[in-house]
């Protein structure tokens, strides 16, 4: 397995999270993209088993996203109440840590699994779109060192 693909995976995926709103989330979501579809010559059939590995895979990832909030709120209410000890906030940030490795372990296993139902060149392609889009993001952002007085 190799991990550079995962991790441009993970990075596409992080933006499809937010893609399971029922209108207009396929525009949003890179197999169901008719461009990154042609691009990538994914077949529909590899878009219907992607989005079902995704949609398989969202209703956890939503509970696991709303437990770790919960705790980081608790965590951070922690923080500025009196009396407590170092080792309770310990425990209290270890759970949400804890949380935190368990959605990122989930998500990662999603886009495994939506790594699986692409070939190599599918996925050197795929590597090759992020790369090319993030390119494209740097470029549009404006240079803020310019902006900073020396």
């Amino acid at each position: 397995m190799n991990i550079k693909s995962l991790i441009v995976l993970a990075l596409i995926g992080v933006l499809t999270l937010g893609a399971a709103a029922p209108s207009g989330a396929s525009d949003r979501k890179w197999w169901m993209s008719e461009r990154v579809k042609g691009e990538l010559s994914l077949t529909e059939q590899q878009s219907r088993e992607i989005e079902a590995i995704f949609q398989a895979t969202v209703p956890q990832l939503r509970a696991q996203k709303a437990e770790l909030d919960r705790l980081e709120k608790q965590v951070s209410d922690l923080l500025s109440g009196p009396g407590l000890s170092e080792a309770e906030f310990a425990a209290a940030l270890d759970r949400a840590e804890a949380a935190r490795g368990a959605l990122n372990k989930s998500r990662m296993l999603m886009l495994f699994r939506m790594r699986r139902v692409l070939s190599a060149d599918q996925r050197s392609r795929l590597r090759l779109l992020h790369e090319r889009q993030e390119q494209e993001r740097r470029e549009r952002r404006p240079n803020s060192s310019a902006a900073r007085p020396e």
